[in-house]
């Protein structure tokens, strides 16, 4: 397992000899390089504390520092009572995942509550295995659309994240690429999970290139070298070669995530930190 010294050696020796301009949305400028100055965090990763208790879960991630959050369901709370604690915690709500059926059902519902909150991206985080043939990504596709036009009428903007099946092809057709170009770019953007696109065994950075302007967030979560999860700066992944190209790919939001762990909280913990110490 790569050691956090090393894990940010690497990344930083990546940007070595490269002039750091500036202007990177999320991040602060030194005179060794980016650091990012804001790091979110996707609820997933503490469900079962929001399951119990969402004023003192949200109070305890912005005690250790996060300062947006991405909602994966609001846990029996109105978006108004959320929407106030997250105000008092000094935090900000800038995305939620929110499943297919809503997308496909009662989206002009949950995009009410997006404007509540004050969501600028509805991401579509995860589609059931039984909806994992060429026919239902060609329709998945035009669900983007439809939802996209809605939502940006409202000033949001829907996405898509990934895992790694999109990647595995289906008769020599590759589901992602399907998603990216038969939706809208003006009204269908993408979370790159950088953990999940490692595991697809394809670079972010080939996406990047050939769609710019369309991968406004990403997952961060690391890969430890048996290609398991493990806490961001534990692992082998790379993260400022990616972040140094936050300009092409319009990155803005930077959101840890790890999908299961032992211990959610200490995660959370230390993800950040190491995060927060990342230079590149």
């Amino acid at each position: 397992m790569m050691k956090r010294r090393n894990f940010l050696k690497l990344s930083g020796a990546a940007a070595s000899g490269l002039l750091m301009t500036g202007g990177l949305a999320g991040c602060s400028g030194s005179e060794k390089g980016q650091s990012l100055s804001r790091i979110g965090l996707q609820l997933y990763t503490l469900r079962e504390a929001m399951a119990a208790d969402v004023p003192s879960t949200l109070a305890k991630v912005a005690e250790i520092g996060y300062k947006e959050m991405e909602f994966a369901g609001y846990f029996n709370h109105s978006p108004q009572e959320i929407a106030k604690m997250m105000a008092d915690n000094g935090m900000t709500a800038p995305s939620a995942h929110t499943p297919l059926d809503i997308f496909e059902g009662d989206f002009d519902g949950f995009l009410e509550k997006a404007e509540i909150m004050g969501h600028k991206y509805i991401v579509l985080p995860w589609l059931q295995e039984k909806d994992r043939t060429i026919d239902k990504f060609k329709s998945v596709a035009n669900t983007l659309n439809v939802a996209g036009e809605k939502a940006k009428a409202a000033g949001i903007q829907v996405a898509y994240h990934n895992h790694d099946f999109e990647f595995h092809a289906i008769d020599g057709v590759e589901p992602f690429e399907i998603l990216l170009s038969e939706t809208d770019t003006d009204l269908v953007q993408f979370q790159l999970d950088l953990y999940w696109v490692a595991v697809g065994k394809k670079d972010p950075l080939d996406y990047i290139n050939r769609y710019p302007g369309r991968v406004p967030s990403v997952h961060v979560k690391d890969m430890d070298t048996n290609g398991k999860m493990t806490d961001v700066g534990e692992g082998t992944l790379d993260f400022g070669r990616v972040f140094r190209q936050a300009e092409k790919a319009g990155l803005k939001h930077y959101f840890i995530e790890e999908d299961e762990t032992s211990d959610p909280m200490g995660s959370t913990k230390n993800c950040f930190k190491n995060l927060a110490a990342l230079e590149f």
